[in-house]
């Protein structure tokens, strides 16, 4: 073989029969079921990575790809038979080095930081050994994958080859090819996919698009009632692998399911505890015209002798250092729960509860209540005073009282503003009827994005109701004073303000002096490796002075590029390896796309 390597990183198809290992390749040692594996992934899908490869006097020694070479050499010895349409992978693409260095550089990398295949390839991969008949474990086992991950690739392996390929071309996200899994056919996808291709729609969007009138199995009311009691009932759903749940496709059907549960598990619950009576409460918590004319009735407090408190402290004692047996456990409880007190017997006989499931904590008992005044059976019924619509009138005249006192109390208004904004209260708690919208700041791949702590901390679900909005929980947020209040209200406001279009955010911006690089750096997973290889060509091209004379950038992989800019923006060693001024790394600091950068203000 000619040995004229003399350029770094030729990708080059060498004969099969002139490859060895290299002693520089770490995996020497290859368990038997994985080789055959990897031969069976070969077969099926083809070769979809190339080798590394070292020139040496002796020829061609593999660095890279070890797994990959036996493979091939195990299909060669069958005489490339194992399938009738078995396409011989011989001669083989190899990248070649003749320089020792890189070629120890690339075996480290090649088999710690093995570069990923695209999500669209990877599919088609699988997707071809399904086809070839292979379970989903030997898929995975020859990807070295768990099944999981492949259950969830195959599913994208049935779109419409044209999502495929929108997938492939980067017109879609992957997130986005996953939200049109729950296309209800192929049909409805190729429309989902013409509307959103190339334009800036949140996938999210598009799966309450594809799931109309669908309950996710994470509803309080789905969980409260199980996914195998509304499926044995008849009801139909469709699962998203991908978001880890279930939609449920006949709410209709649930929600007799959840009353028929709930109205059972009241009564359950009323005989257990003996009241007179319970109602179940469809809402997530008893709302107040429920209550309004009943009597509210409280728990009698207990007390225990001043021996029954020494033994109670003496049971804690024991069960702090879990040296409390059954018994001790029983005993703690009975003298906890008489020492909380309760209702009487007579209590319970005369007065009912509501039974209801929210999303915190399920399944809920308000205890308890009771009718103003009994009403023997059979005696009619005296008319109310005053009839309920004259009531809920007076209430409106209350509240508009209110409102005009509230009108001159300029800073009082402005702690409640706070306190609905910022409080954390739960929504039926907040004294304001404002409901602030945040707006969508997480980029779907955030590496390279890092947020001040008080605004990153919005951007995790929050699944806590927060507090009831007290009277003393309000005087004791106003307590900690107007600055408290007033970084509240900067904080929530500016989580609701929008780009809009017209100029203002951009004037704002060159106001405030806005630095997207405070928060932003171009990463190759965030942003780099979501390029085209011409961008990074031009953007390497940019950035470094010398890199017009030098052509070896040009001729990296992709992935070669954006991991070369990646260290080019974070690395200072990469920068002092290079020769670049002080100007030099100023602009690389300073640099942000286009596409970040704020509109001229016009008008």
């Amino acid at each position: 073989m000619a040995k004229d390597f003399i350029s770094r990183g030729d990708l080059r198809l060498i004969p099969l029969a002139e490859l060895r290992l290299s002693p520089l390749n770490s995996r020497q040692e290859i368990a038997a079921e994985e080789v055959e594996a990897m031969a069976e992934s070969l077969a099926v899908a083809g070769l979809l990575q190339n080798l590394i490869g070292h020139l040496t006097p002796a020829g061609i020694e593999i660095v890279g790809g070890g797994t990959r070479l036996r493979a091939l050499q195990r299909l060669a010895a069958e005489g490339w038979s194992r399938h009738p349409d078995l396409i011989p992978i011989d001669p083989v693409p190899v990248k070649v080095t003749a320089d020792l260095q890189e070629a120890v550089a690339w075996a480290g990398t090649e088999n710690s930081a093995r570069s990923a295949l695209h999500p669209a390839d990877e599919v088609r991969a699988y997707a071809a050994m399904r086809e070839r008949g292979a379970s989903l474990s030997r898929i995975a086992r020859s990807f070295a994958r768990s099944e999981a991950h492949v259950e969830r690739r195959l599913k994208l392996a049935d779109l419409p080859a044209e999502a495929l390929t929108a997938l492939r071309a980067n017109e879609i996200s992957l997130e986005m090819a996953k939200a049109l899994t729950l296309a209800p056919s192929g049909a409805r996808c190729l429309e989902v996919l013409t509307s959103v291709r190339g334009r800036d729609v949140r996938p999210e969007q598009v799966r309450r698009e594809l799931t109309p009138g669908t309950v996710p199995s994470t509803d309080r009311r789905a969980v409260f009632v199980g996914l195998e009691a509304y499926l044995a009932a008849g009801g139909t759903s469709q699962r998203d692998l991908f978001a880890d749940r279930t939609h449920l496709e006949d709410e209709a059907l649930l929600d007799r399911l959840f009353a028929e549960k709930g109205a059972a598990e009241a009564e359950r619950i009323r005989a257990a505890e003996g009241w007179e009576w319970a109602t179940w409460v469809p809402e997530e918590y008893v709302p107040w015209t429920a209550t309004q004319k009943l009597v509210r009735l409280h728990a009698r407090p207990g007390k225990l002798s001043d021996g029954e408190e020494a033994e109670l402290a003496a049971l804690e004692d024991r069960e702090a250092d879990g040296a409390l047996d059954e018994a001790g456990r029983a005993r703690l409880a009975e003298l906890e729960a008489r020492r909380e007190g309760g209702f009487t017997d007579a209590q319970r006989a005369s007065a009912g509860i509501f039974v209801y499931c929210s999303s915190r904590d399920g399944l809920s008992v308000e205890r308890a209540y009771q009718q103003p005044r009994a009403v023997p059976r059979g005696a009619p019924e005296a008319a109310p005073d005053l009839p309920q619509s004259l009531i809920e009138d007076l209430h409106r005249i209350r509240l508009g009282a209110l409102q005009a006192r509230l009108m001159d109390q300029s800073e009082l208004m402005l702690d409640l503003l706070a306190w609905s904004l910022g409080g954390g209260l739960r929504p039926w708690a907040r004294p304001l009827a404002i409901s602030p919208t945040d707006q969508p700041i997480a980029p779907e791949k955030g590496e390279g994005t890092s947020y001040p702590p008080r605004l990153a901390a919005r951007l995790e679900p929050n699944t806590s109701l927060g507090p009831d909005g007290t009277p003393a929980e309000f005087e004791a947020f106003r307590a900690q004073g107007k600055k408290h209040r007033n970084q509240i209200l900067t904080e929530a406001l500016a989580r609701t303000f929008c780009t809009g279009s017209s100029g203002l955010s951009a004037a704002l911006a060159r106001q405030l002096a806005v630095e997207v690089r405070r928060i932003w750096t171009p990463t190759a997973q965030g942003f780099l490796g979501r390029c085209s290889a011409g961008y990074l060509d031009r953007l390497w091209s940019e950035l470094v002075p010398a890199a017009e004379a030098d052509q070896s950038f040009q001729k990296l992989k992709k992935g070669e590029k954006a991991k070369r800019l990646e260290a080019l923006f974070a690395d200072p060693a990469t920068r002092e390896a290079l020769g670049l001024s002080r100007e030099d790394c100023a602009k690389i600091d300073a640099w942000v796309p286009a596409e970040l950068g704020w509109p001229e203000v016009t008008g």
